[in-house]
């Protein structure tokens, strides 16, 4: 018996210490926010992972950022809507429009994948 408690409170331990809290998420799509608004491409580049950078280049987020505000106007509010598969999605409201912004985060918090859906 003293096992199966261990082995419980084990689990439930690691799962706090390897998850990223609410908070971690929020300035993770305030920088986002931020950067988006202010139309600063290297603020959202620099809070990603070194594999989304490889990925992601510099100038694909100019481009995002570009093409987002011209068809959508500025970002504004965010508000969670589920976890899929280790991302979280939210409800981001536009100047001109809805969409839902995909994002993950890697163990020390940086954006390991960002995307915009339509909703």
């Amino acid at each position: 018996m003293k096992k199966t408690t261990y082995l419980i409170v084990l689990l439930f331990s690691m799962q706090f210490v390897l998850a990223q809290s609410d908070s971690d998420y929020q300035n993770a799509i305030a920088i986002v926010s931020d950067g988006y608004n202010s139309n600063n491409a290297q603020k959202i580049f620099d809070a990603f992972s070194a594999d989304l950078q490889s990925s992601f280049t510099l100038d694909k987020v100019k481009t995002f950022i570009s093409k987002n505000q011209s068809t959508k106007g500025t970002m504004g509010e965010s508000s969670f809507l589920l976890d899929d598969n280790g991302s979280k999605r939210y409800l981001t409201e536009f100047e001109n429009a809805s969409s839902i912004l995909i994002i993950k985060l890697t163990a020390d918090n940086k954006i390991n994948q960002l995307a915009l859906e339509e909703y």
